[in-house]
This record gives structure tokens, C-alpha cells and sequence, in this order.
């Protein structure tokens, strides 16, 4: 379940002079790493059947308000449609910031259209970037690339109710890995919310996390939560 064995997954990364091919097949591998741990640290805490599955079909395609949209990781029922999204996404070479504004109009598209047709929805979005990002710098930007995304997405985050822009998710969180290289050990996570003020931001852990998520859907969903129960048995005892 950790999002480490994401990393671990996705094998060594390939070197910035490997193959465009070879850069987007660990891309793809780590993305979809990721999409089965968060589904797996997601089921942990009481959201059942949430795709994909460990060893089963991946992102699972919902008919969103601009037509079909695939969401990496997914929480719905027969009744009420999607509950609960994740959208992974990743950038894992340099230039690494030559891609933020496009990864950043995709989650603005994928966000508007999942919520025109599922107002109610929790859409939330994972942003991995390689811990080489936080130092990324050039002569005209000072701020580290892995800190601009944070602010950049800390606009499209923290959506509060169903009538809040569509274009807005309820949370952004963003993953700085170390990943496995030939000439190093254990690769390594940090976990940060996006904000547009990263000085007050604080690195969370991974059970904060999935708890974080299932606050925000609980928030929503008064008449539907999830691990109440089982909190208050625990409690009672």
C-alpha cells in the first residue's frame, strides 16, 4: 500500500539522454503505480470496491459533462454515479517545468468535466514530480519548479461545495519521490498540499492523507460516510 512501492515499481529511472519512448513508459508505469496504491490505501479505510484493483483493470471511464473521461482512481455505485476521484499526474524529467502549464489546463479539463455532470463529487488530484524538481532553477526563476507547482495548483485546489467552480478540485497534494537510480538505494516520498502560499504548508504522512480524503468526502456525503461506524465501535470499546 505505501506509495513507495509505487516508485519501487516503476523500475530505475531512465537517464535524460535515454529515449523519448523510454521516458514515457516509466511515466506511464509510475502513474499507474500510483493509481493502485492510492486505490489500495483508499479501500484501507472503508471506501469499497474502489477501482483499479491490484492486478485488475486500470482507470475506469465515466461519461463526464464534455463526453468521456478515464479516471485513474475511482469510487462510485450503481445509484450515484462517481463519488470520489483521483487523477494522477506526473512529471518526471527535466525541463521540468517546460510542462506545468499543460498538465495544469489537463486538470482544469478533467475537473470541469467530471463535476458538470457530478456536481456532488469529490475530485481530487496527485501531482509527482522527481525530488530533483526542488532545485530546479533557471537565471529568470529563482522559485524551484516543485515550488511553483505547488502554488500554481494551490488555484485549482480546495474546492468547498457542489456550487463551487467546476474547474477547481477538492484537493491537490503533490508527491516528491527520489526515485530509483542505478547508483542509489531505497527511493524515498514526501507528501505536500498544494498551496499558494508554500511557507505555511506542511509535509504530511501517508495515513494523514488518505484520512484527508475521506474527511473531505465525509463532508460531502453527510448521509453516506465511511468509517464512522467502525470509529465509533472502536470508540465505544
Amino acid at each position: 500500500m505505501p506509495l513507495v512501492d509505487a516508485v519501487r515499481a516503476a523500475g530505475v529511472i531512465p537517464s535524460i539522454t535515454a529515449s523519448q519512448a523510454s521516458k514515457k513508459r516509466y511515466s506511464e508505469m509510475l502513474s499507474a503505480a500510483l493509481a493502485v496504491e492510492v486505490a489500495d490505501g483508499l479501500r484501507a479505510i472503508d471506501f469499497p470496491g474502489v477501482k483499479p484493483l491490484r492486478g485488475g483493470p486500470g482507470e475506469k471511464a465515466f461519461q463526464g459533462g464534455l463526453g468521456p473521461k478515464k479516471v485513474d482512481v475511482s469510487y462510485a455505485d450503481e445509484r450515484h454515479g462517481l463519488l470520489l476521484a483521483v487523477s494522477v499526474k506526473t512529471i518526471c524529467f527535466e525541463p521540468y517545468g517546460k510542462n506545468l502549464k499543460n498538465r495544469f489546463g489537463d486538470l482544469c479539463t478533467e475537473a470541469i468535466t467530471l463535476h458538470m455532470r457530478f456536481p456532488y463529487s469529490v475530485v481530487c488530484a496527485l501531482f509527482a514530480m522527481p525530488d530533483e524538481a526542488d532545485a530546479d532553477t533557471t537565471p529568470l526563476r529563482h522559485i524551484p519548479t516543485f515550488q511553483r507547482a505547488r502554488m500554481l495548483l494551490g488555484t485549482i485546489s480546495g474546492r468547498a461545495d457542489y456550487v463551487s467552480p467546476g474547474e477547481k478540485f477538492e484537493d491537490v497534494m503533490l508527491m516528491l519521490f527520489q526515485p530509483l537510480r542505478e547508483k542509489n538505494g531505497e527511493p524515498r516520498v514526501r507528501l505536500c498540499a498544494a498551496t499558494v502560499r508554500p511557507e505555511i504548508a506542511h509535509e504530511i504522512s501517508e495515513s494523514q492523507y488518505f484520512e484527508h480524503l475521506r474527511a473531505i468526502y465525509n463532508v460531502r456525503n453527510p448521509h453516506a460516510q465511511v468509517g464512522v461506524e467502525r470509529l465509533d465501535h472502536e470508540d465505544a470499546g
